[in-house]
């Protein structure tokens, strides 16, 4: 099931391999009870794991429950239900200024100008690294300046494009419907699987994470979304405005820019 209805199922697997396999692979699922679970998530806090680490093996552990109770394999309790998931704070207040991303940008380009090609539509249109990794050029409208994407929840999406993003694709040049927009090395058909390694080197020649030891405030790939944001609440965007470019499900999500808009 993971492989047919996952998009990237390594993350998974690699959680069971590393956390999982060696408690649980020799036991029946009746045979792991909460507590067991409560004794891994106390080894992994004391390992110090992170609480998202934690609480994706607990959620991965649920999920192989139900599974099983759906496919009527298994019928009983599922004991994920009786422990409590650690609650995470992964809010990033940090945002690029404009002279800190055209830093990057200037470095990026000196390393490998795809990948600052990706770095740039993450940071004028908000969209995700596996959303534009997945592009291909049919999805790419710069007639009407939209990019259909596949969002975060597998639903279609459209992305709008400013004048230079419309640029940046002529720039590129158009390739047949059906190739990714950006290739992997050696050209082909395969999509780009992860950020390059260029980026963080450029991050880090740009000394944008230079000093900081909180990894929320630290610049990532997905900090360029974040900008994104940002950026257009500090020009005095509506929160309802950037609710929609951002494609965000819940206005919750939204609020966290709204510190940036004290005028609205």
């Amino acid at each position: 099931w993971l492989q047919a209805n996952k998009s990237d199922p390594r993350h998974d697997r690699c959680t069971y391999r590393i956390h999982l396999q060696g408690r649980f692979s020799g036991k029946t699922l009746d045979q792991v009870v909460p507590l067991d679970l409560e004794r891994m998530k106390d080894d992994l806090h004391r390992e110090g794991k992170a609480a998202a680490t934690i609480k994706h093996c607990l959620v991965l552990v649920r999920q192989l429950f139900n599974k099983a109770i759906a496919w009527e394999l298994w019928e009983g309790r599922n004991p994920v239900s009786a422990i409590k998931l650690p609650k995470l704070n992964n809010e990033r207040q940090r945002f690029l200024t404009v002279e800190e991303a055209e830093r990057l940008m200037a470095e990026l380009e000196k390393r490998s100008p795809q990948t600052r090609n990706i770095a740039f539509l993450s940071l004028y249109t908000g969209l995700r690294a596996g959303e534009i990794f997945g592009l291909k050029w049919h999805d790419v409208d710069s007639k009407n300046g939209i990019i259909h994407v596949t969002g975060k929840g597998g639903g279609q999406e459209k992305v709008y494009m400013t004048d230079s993003v419309k640029r940046l694709f002529d720039q590129i040049g158009e390739g047949n419907p059906d190739d990714p927009v950006f290739k992997v090395r050696g050209g082909g058909k395969e999509h780009i699987k992860e950020v390059s390694k260029a980026f963080f080197k450029a991050v880090e020649s740009a000394g944008l994470n230079e000093g900081i030891v909180d990894p929320l405030q630290k610049v990532t790939f997905h900090t360029l979304r974040h900008t994104f944001a940002s950026w257009l609440a500090l020009r005095g965007t509506p929160l309802f405005t950037i609710r929609e470019l951002m494609r965000h499900k819940d206005i919750r999500m939204t609020m966290r820019y709204s510190h940036l808009i004290p005028d609205h």
